[in-house]
């Protein structure tokens, strides 16, 4: 399956539609994809389109070029009065929630650098394929910084803390290999078979029922700490999902030994 798409234009965030899965790439490939403001107030609404769009189940999110999202822009980061840095950081924070938080499960499709902030948008993902070729780079200590937009709190939700550790206080660089082995990446590729076999899971996300899912979501995305707070969300949630037209659906549909058909009601 080809990947391209003709525009007339080169907008900052392309999206196309694969049935029910949006497809959004970061297109800012002379300066790799950096998080520029312009960039990341596209990709905020791009996300925020997609989360309102009725028709669309799932989102892949990957980069053009040869890099996922090689960080922040540090050239552009030029104010440092604490109060400006603080409203930026905000922006920030709500492109990782949502992502992380969000009612559609979002695939980061990593097709190269994925650095920094790009790193992190990635780790906020519900899963992540990486490309063969892909570099995830927790490289904030070489910049006199700690690791942001959530990856503190995502970080060792994938790898553990110690693994968090060690790569955060080493500033490492990690292959697709690596990655993988470590838990970062949940799926490789190859470079050419990255988009398609991004869009395939996505499409397998898309066929669950839409309010479960978006439950599910919320439900992972709180800290739970005890048996008990897991089971007060599990009634929350499943009491609710019950009342829905498409539980009524799916439990129609088991019965009658075809696929169902959900609305997301």
């Amino acid at each position: 399956m080809s990947d391209d798409f003709a525009i007339e234009r080169a907008p900052l965030v392309q999206t196309k539609t694969h049935g029910a899965v949006t497809l959004i790439r970061l297109n800012l490939p002379d300066k790799r994809n950096a998080l520029v403001e312009t960039l990341r107030e596209a990709l905020i609404a791009a996300l925020e389109q997609a989360q309102h769009d009725s028709a669309c189940r799932a989102v892949v999110l990957t980069g053009s070029g040869t890099s996922f999202c090689a960080g922040g822009d540090l050239d552009g980061l030029r104010d440092h009065e604490p109060l400006n840095v603080r409203a930026r950081m905000q922006r920030g924070q709500q492109l990782i929630r949502l992502i992380a938080a969000g009612d559609k499960p979002v695939i980061a499709a990593v097709n190269g650098a994925a650095h920094g902030a790009g790193l992190s948008i990635a780790a906020a993902c519900d899963f992540v394929v990486a490309s063969r070729a892909a570099k995830f780079g927790a490289v904030f200590g070489k910049l006199g910084l700690m690791a942001d937009f959530g990856l503190l709190w995502t970080l060792p939700r994938r790898i553990g803390m110690a693994q968090t550790r060690r790569v955060l206080f080493s500033s490492r660089v990690l292959d697709a290999q690596e990655a993988h082995a470590l838990g970062l990446a949940d799926q490789l590729a190859e470079p050419a078979d990255l988009i398609a076999d991004a869009l395939a899971l996505a499409q397998s996300f898309s066929e669950s029922a839409p309010v479960a899912v978006a439950m599910t979501k919320a439900a992972l995305a709180k800290p739970v700490d005890s048996l008990d707070a897991a089971l007060a969300l599990e009634l929350e949630g499943q009491t609710l999902l019950f009342s829905t037209d498409d539980f009524v659906e799916g439990r129609s549909a088991f019965r009658e030994r075809r696929p169902p058909r959900f609305q997301g009601r």
